[in-house]
C-alpha cells in the first residue's frame, strides 16, 4: 500500500478512512492502537535521532544563531540584569544539587 501512496499524505488518510469504515468497530479499534504504537515508535526515532551527535550540533547550530541576533542578546541583558537586582535585593539563594546532579529541593 505504501507504493501507492507514496508521499502524498492527503492519499494515505483517504486510503486509512475508507479502510476504517468498512471495518468492523473492534478492528477499528486495533487500527487505532496499531498507529497509535507507530506514532511512539517514530516519537522514539526522533529522540534517538536528535540525541546523536549529528542531532546535537544541529540543535547546537540552532541555538547558536537564535542567540546570535541582537533581539536575544538584548533580552539576555535584560534577563541577567533582573537577576543581579534580585540577588541584590536578598531574593536568591545558593542552589543544592543531588548526587547525581540535579537540583536538589529545598
Amino acid at each position: 500500500m505504501e507504493a501507492q501512496v507514496g508521499s502524498q499524505p492527503a492519499a494515505a488518510e483517504q486510503i486509512l478512512v475508507e479502510l476504517a469504515r468498512t471495518l468492523p468497530p473492534e478492528r477499528v479499534a486495533q487500527l487505532v492502537d496499531f498507529a497509535r504504537f507507530l506514532e511512539g515508535q517514530a516519537l522514539m526515532e526522533e529522540l534517538a535521532s536528535a540525541e546523536s551527535p549529528a542531532g546535537i550540533d544541529a540543535e547546537n547550530a540552532k541555538w547558536d544563531a537564535l542567540l546570535a541576533t541582537e533581539e536575544a542578546q538584548d533580552m539576555l541583558d535584560r534577563l541577567a540584569d533582573e537577576a543581579l537586582e534580585e540577588h541584590e535585593a536578598g531574593q536568591t539563594r545558593p542552589m543544592r544539587f543531588a548526587d547525581e546532579g540535579r537540583i536538589a529541593p529545598g
